[in-house]
């Protein structure tokens, strides 16, 4: 820990701050970017002159994000001292979050350092056997972490002695961009915004740092200088281009100019005119919102969730763990499968964004089996059907009962759908509803020839005939249509299956007043949470004949007290629902509900939540409405 200083007296040294260089020139005070009251932290009020103006081209801006779009698929890395804790420090042990390990454990910054130094013995090869991983599985970047939060740089800093080089002897940054270009791949590095071993760093309210600490004996202009300094020493152009600088990460309450984002951008783009910025910089939800000429990234970042219909307007990117941790984690054994990855993959590609899949390599660098196999799994699925990923762009389905599509233009203004079938129909029909543009070819990608497909146009859409019995690939099988002008496609409906059932899942829904749809992830069911009074899901059906059914709907909720209302509706009907606790938020169960007539034709079903008590949090994933007996 550091020692409290009274105003004037000198910084007592310590190891800790010792590994902080003097920086050349003094640091001028000028008017503050925050107030400090103690501990706290506050933002000034934003203001438009605090933004950046987008003074870039939409075709330069297209140049300059073309390979990004075309590559679809990269490779994460997070590795630091943090790996070499393995989630464990003392007798506690964690299973997300390793690498934010210091923070969860309360670890002081010179404990930390004199600990977890010691530990860092990267093997010679590490950097080498990332690279060919990521070329193997089909990747087209990598962005690695070159300093997360813990604030241990891999490239030789002159700000620092807190880094691999004056640590190892080795400047392992320059290992790592050298073995990425090696293989072909383009070069993304992460760098934190924040610093949980900097003496200058943000800390106490309003901050991600380590909870004790306060800006009492600290200068954050000093920080910042040094944030900017490290940033320019890995874009400069020592270390080569740098195709994405990711950084991490920015709150409602510090963010932007908290950051001296202006300078910072700047900064990189002289060095390097042509590197893509994510998002972070900002909170992640302004990229989106934000409407007129200001620039708040490139790309935006959904973590660990694939937006249910993509972000219409903004490019970008779905990271994604295979387990439930960033950092390595002897704890976080239970790993998304690959076909679950290949899934997700495929998923996030079919709503235009981008998929960067994580690593957390071992203490030495090497990566473990587990991973291993997963990334060739990819990689051998790729090989295959890597055209249906790469250069395409969002599909023109709202959704499809059984997969997904993605949608290519090609030479002389024709297209090519490529359809990614996840339930493989068995008895070789498959009908695409909705599409009402006839094919001029369709086939089968199957690695040998490229099998023909009967199709034939029909009221519901473009029904294809004489499919194999089995797909050509367990996670998801490939279908090309060629069309000669853009695919025309009508709103999207949930049709019953065969035995009349109508499935409702979440993804189906349109959701309003603060209800919130989270994608699957490894411990969890996709779902709509987050329910409130007046909150609202709607699902689109086509009926073909009025009828009865009952009502199936999968939930899992803790407790229910007595005034919590649900009502299902069509128009004017409205059909109060039958709920009870399961025993809790990830105990499911499958509750039944009551029943209710639906009207033929095509129709507005709306779950409605009509009154709210308690604070025990209700998760509803599943609806099926089954023909009444």
């Amino acid at each position: 820990m550091l020692s409290n200083n009274t105003q004037g007296s000198p910084r007592q040294q310590t190891p800790y701050n010792k590994m902080i260089k003097s920086t050349a020139s003094a640091i001028a005070m000028v008017s503050m970017l925050f107030v400090f009251n103690g501990s706290s932290i506050c933002c000034a009020e934003e203001d438009t002159s605090k933004l950046i103006i987008d003074t870039e081209s939409a075709t330069d801006r297209e140049a300059r994000m073309a390979w990004w779009k075309e590559s679809r698929f990269g490779m994460f890395v997070h590795w630091g001292l943090y790996s070499s804790a393995e989630g464990e420090w003392g007798e506690k042990t964690f299973t997300r979050g390793a690498e934010w390990i210091q923070k969860k454990a309360a670890v002081p910054a010179d404990v930390y350092q004199a600990t977890m130094l010691p530990k860092f013995k990267p093997s010679v090869d590490f950097a080498k056997q990332w690279a060919q991983l990521a070329k193997q599985a089909g990747a087209k970047y990598v962005v690695f972490t070159n300093k997360h939060h813990e604030g241990f740089a891999l490239h030789d800093s002159a700000q620092t002695e807190f880094d691999a080089k004056d640590v190892t002897g080795r400047d392992l940054h320059k290992e790592i961009t050298e073995a990425i270009r090696s293989e072909g791949l383009r070069l993304g590095v992460y760098h934190s915004l924040w610093d949980w071993h900097h003496p200058d760093a943000p800390a106490g309210k309003g901050t991600i740092n380590v909870a004790g600490l306060s800006m009492a004996d600290r200068t954050l202009p000093r920080y910042l200088d040094y944030l900017h300094a490290q940033v320019n020493e890995v874009t400069d152009g020592r270390y080569g281009a740098v195709d994405i600088l990711w950084l991490d990460y920015s709150s409602q309450t510090f963010e932007g100019e908290d950051w001296k984002a202006k300078e910072l951008v700047s900064l990189v783009r002289k060095n390097q005119p042509n590197t893509l910025i994510n998002n972070r910089l900002w909170s992640h939800k302004k990229m989106q919102n934000s409407i007129g000429d200001y620039w708040f990234g490139d790309f935006t970042t959904p973590e660990q969730h694939i937006p249910a219909t993509g972000i219409p307007g903004v490019d970008w990117e779905t990271c994604d763990t295979l387990n439930i941790t960033w950092g390595w984690s002897k704890y976080a054994t239970n790993y998304k499968s690959s076909k679950d990855l290949i899934c997700r993959l495929i998923d996030a590609v079919s709503k235009g964004g981008n998929y960067l899949l994580n690593i957390g390599p071992l203490p030495d660098g090497s990566i473990d089996p587990k991973s291993i196999v997963r990334f060739q799994d990819i990689g051998e699925w790729m090989q295959v059907n890597g055209e249906s990923i790469y250069g395409t762009q969002a599909g023109p389905f709202t959704k499809l009962p059984w997969g997904r599509a993605t949608l290519k233009q090609m030479p002389n203004d024709t297209h090519r759908l490529y359809l990614h079938v996840f339930d493989w129909p068995r008895n070789g029909k498959l009908l695409i509803p909705g599409l009402n543009s006839t094919p001029s070819s369709s086939y089968l990608i199957d690695g040998i020839n490229n099998q023909p497909i009967e199709f034939k146009k029909t009221t519901a859409g473009i029904l294809l005939s004489g499919l194999p019995e089995e797909p050509v690939h367990t996670a998801a099988s490939v279908i090309v249509i060629n069309t000669d002008q853009a695919p025309k496609v009508t709103t999207y409906r949930i049709n019953a299956s065969t035995n009349g059932t109508f499935i409702l899942e979440p993804s189906d829904s349109t959701t309003k007043n603060g209800v919130k749809y989270s994608d699957h992830t490894i411990n969890k069911r996709s779902q709509l949470n987050n329910w409130k009074k007046g909150g609202v899901a709607t699902y689109p059906l086509r009926v073909d004949t009025a009828s009865t059914y009952s009502i199936e709907i999968e939930a899992a909720i803790n407790k229910l007290e007595a005034g919590n209302e649900f009502v299902l509706s069509v128009g004017k009907i409205k059909v109060p629902l039958t709920m009870e606790a399961t025993g809790g938020k990830q105990n499911w169960k499958t509750l039944k509900a009551g029943s209710i007539s639906l009207p033929s034709g095509e129709i507005e079903l709306k779950l409605h939540c009509i009154s709210r008590l308690g604070t025990d949090e209700i998760a509803i994933s599943i609806i099926k409405l089954k023909p009444a007996e």
